[in-house]
């Protein structure tokens, strides 16, 4: 089909509302498919997103005479031209692939050997000697590694042009190989269900700069799957309403003009059930992977609650008891003890409660009991699994309890990838399973966790059913409960060490949704500081301030916890607040990248599941290196990580951070705003879990009426279908359509 193509000089008219664009194009290819024009530049018009200038671009249409402006050149399709890019040799060759190149050493390279560095140095070494005070050795590396790595150059160069970092970059040449640049021109939307780190948005840009139709159907597909996976984890639901689907997309499509229709959107929606990548039940859909998760996840929760009982007999199981409390010089509550004995003699058991009620002492009693019954068998103990759904959870576990503990992603073997090493068919060789902070498993790993647990292995969930439920869509922990499916202990009594805590009395206010005068009262462990919206910051900053000269660390001790990023008071204020008044002393020594700049000993926080490098999602690190302003060293429990620029999008800063990140986490000080710009987030279950976050110092700043507004606010009910599963007697493998009564919820 006949073409123009050249770089875009000027746009000379862009139409916000409907995308309708007028630019000037020098003209660059006039080769014999390209169309002949005499003139060295083209006015070209048509419907695009905003294009960029200075990058070539392929139109194809026809000439047109218009009556005022004379000839044009009507465009029906676009797509951008990803030559090489002096940015983009400048990544590749920084990108970690050439041993000992840096960005400083691979700007030299392009800036003396130009654009066409990479074939020159291919074609003959000795080019790299105009390259002042490089090594003989280092020349030869990078002429070996250009060598063996052509096809993969050409690959990354055209990735690194879209703005995707080098990692990102090598992850999805892992996925597609050569054929990637086909793969994606083809498209560029199958990135978001194939490569974890990559979402619609990211997609969505190369995909329009490819020159994707606003209206193709692959991005109407894209997007229907986008809303419904927002909609999933912006509010943990695994069902939305079917017309309430169609009536998001045709609001985020047609935003400033109609270009689908509501049949358009039912009619891909119906492709997408027929594909099986959503499920229709009765006015509902489901986007099949969580359908699938809750069915097989209820269906291994109803196998291990079918389990016989113990071999151990009840009073061999209450006479080890006693003389364990002996031994220990310890005597538990008949709470604690009917706790401990049921969970030694039961395959499946929860215990839930608030804080202060000793779940932690019941999971190192039972550990304990169990390898003192096995201890003729020197492998039981390897053969108990304690694990939580964070590495900051798993850590205070192992503190309490002298046990080793780890997160539930590398019990399981998560990998790069999105893999897990063990699963139905290469379960987990472990003869009991405890389940800490389960009220933070999202229904996809509790799948993943349960599908990897043997039949004959012991189950041990522990949670607060209080607390936040999980920032994935679900509510598992609190699903389970329902659903009265195995044992539940509830524990109720606080103990004696933690009753004259205030931080404790008043979570348990906020929990019975009580407001006592007396819930000021300052004390040791807890101040309230009246404040007006405009003075939070000030009052913020002299808490930090007194905490860092009683001796805290920043780091390690003191921790912001705000409801909302967005605001005079949110997440992204406070930080860049806290980060110029505490660590004014390293602003020079800086990275930038878009509206996020990061310093030496920052601290941070990590965003997205990077499991290569052995970071996860809500892990806090420290910045502990800048190299030459392009590249980062963040180390996370003596794990260093390396950033470049691209990669900065999967980080933040940390001083304060989200009440949902801090789950699992305990700090010695919780500042705590609460202010009237955060009143549709202030709920009970929020408050209570960024209470019970303070070990021994809780501030709060704010006003009266926002910590009512926290205390009397509900969160809204997850509507799931686990409990609906866990509770049918039926095989749940085969075909049904059941009631909606039976699982929605107002």
């Amino acid at each position: 089909m006949p073409y123009v193509e050249g770089l875009i000089r000027q746009v000379l008219f862009f139409a916000e509302d409907s995308g309708y664009s007028v630019i000037k194009l020098e003209i660059t290819d006039t080769t014999e498919h390209s169309l002949l024009y005499h003139e060295p530049t083209i006015v070209i018009s048509g419907f695009f997103p905003r294009l960029e200038t200075q990058v070539k671009y392929r139109f194809s249409g026809a000439f047109v005479d218009h009556p005022k402006y004379g000839t044009q050149y009507k465009a029906t399709t676009f797509e951008r031209i990803m030559d090489n890019t002096i940015e983009g040799i400048i990544e590749y060759l920084a990108s970690g692939l050439f041993k000992g190149i840096g960005h400083k050493t691979a700007k030299k390279i392009v800036d003396v050997l130009g654009v066409t560095c990479l074939d020159q140095i291919a074609n003959d070494v000795s080019v790299l000697d105009s390259v002042k005070k490089m090594p003989a050795s280092k020349k030869q590396e990078i002429y070996e590694t250009l060598r063996k790595n052509r096809q993969l150059e050409s690959t990354l160069i055209w990735l690194y042009g879209f703005e995707i970092s080098p990692k990102m970059s090598f992850r999805i040449v892992q996925k597609y190989g050569p054929r990637t640049i086909d793969t994606l021109k083809h498209n560029p939307y199958i990135l978001i269900d194939d490569v974890e780190g990559i979402g619609f948005k990211r997609a969505d840009d190369i995909g329009l700069k490819m020159g994707v139709e606003v209206s193709s159907p692959l991005r109407i597909r894209a997007v229907i799957y986008y809303l419904l996976t927002e909609y999933m984890n912006k509010f943990g639901d695994t069902l939305i309403d079917k017309f309430k689907l169609m009536e998001y997309t045709l609001s985020f499509l047609n935003r400033t003009e109609e270009i689908v229709t509501l049949e358009q959107v039912q009619d891909i929606i119906a492709d997408l059930i027929f594909e099986d990548r959503l499920v229709e039940i009765g006015d509902v859909i489901m986007l099949s992977y969580l359908y699938r998760a809750e069915m097989e996840l209820a269906k291994k929760v109803r196998l291990l609650s079918s389990m016989e009982e113990s071999i151990y007999e009840d009073g061999f199981l209450e006479e080890t008891l006693h003389h364990y409390e002996q031994d220990h010089f310890i005597t538990y509550t008949d709470n604690q003890r009917h706790a401990i004995l049921s969970s030694l003699k039961h395959h499946l058991v929860i215990i839930t409660g608030g804080p202060g009620t000793g779940k932690t002492t019941i999971i190192k009693a039972i550990v304990d009991i169990l390898e003192l019954i096995h201890k003729t068998e020197p492998m039981y103990k390897k053969s108990i699994k304690l694990i939580a759904p964070t590495g900051k959870a798993a850590k205070r576990l192992m503190e309490a309890t002298s046990f080793e503990a780890s997160t539930i992603h590398r019990l399981l073997g998560y990998d790069f990838s999105g893999i897990f090493q063990y699963d139905e068919h290469n379960p987990i060789d472990a003869s009991c399973v405890i389940v800490d902070e389960a009220s933070m498993m999202d229904v996809m790993l509790a799948k993943h966790l349960f599908q990897a647990i043997h039949p004959k292995t012991k189950v041990i969930i522990v949670g607060d059913e209080n607390q936040l439920p999980s920032v994935g869509p679900g509510q598992v922990l609190s699903d389970l409960l329902s659903a009265s499916i195995c044992p539940v202990i509830r524990l109720t009594k606080i103990h004696r060490q933690a009753t004259d805590s205030k931080i404790i009395e008043i979570a348990y206010h906020v929990l019975n949704q009580e407001l006592p005068e007396s819930i000021l009262k300052q004390t040791d462990d807890f101040h309230f500081i009246k404040s007006k919206e405009t003075e939070v910051l000030r009052f913020i900053t002299d808490t930090v301030h007194h905490a860092l000269l009683q001796g805290q660390d920043l780091h390690e001790d003191i921790q912001i916890l705000i409801p909302m990023y967005k605001g005079p008071c949110g997440i992204d204020v406070v930080n860049e607040h806290i980060q110029a008044t505490f660590n004014k002393q390293n602003a020079l020594n800086k990275i930038v990248f878009g509206t996020k700049t990061f310093c030496l000993d920052d601290k941070v926080i990590q965003l997205l599941n990077n499991p290569e490098d052995g970071v996860m999602n809500g892990d806090i690190g420290k910045v502990i290196a800048i190299v030459e302003g392009v590249e980062m060293i963040v180390e996370f429990n003596s794990q260093q990580v390396k950033y470049s620029l691209k990669d900065l999008d999967n980080l933040q800063l940390a001083y304060a951070v989200s009440v949902h990140k801090s789950q699992g986490s305990e700090f010695k000080t919780v500042i705590l705003p609460l202010v009237p710009g955060f009143r549709h987030m202030l709920k009970r279950k929020l408050l209570y879990t960024a209470i019970t976050r303070a070990k021994k110092h809780l501030v709060i700043i704010g006003d009266l009426y926002s910590l009512r507004n926290g205390i009397f606010g509900l969160e809204p009910i997850r509507n799931t279908l686990l409990r609906h599963w866990l509770e049918q007697n039926i095989d749940i493998t085969a075909p049904r359509e059941p009631s909606l009564d039976d699982f929605m919820q107002d």
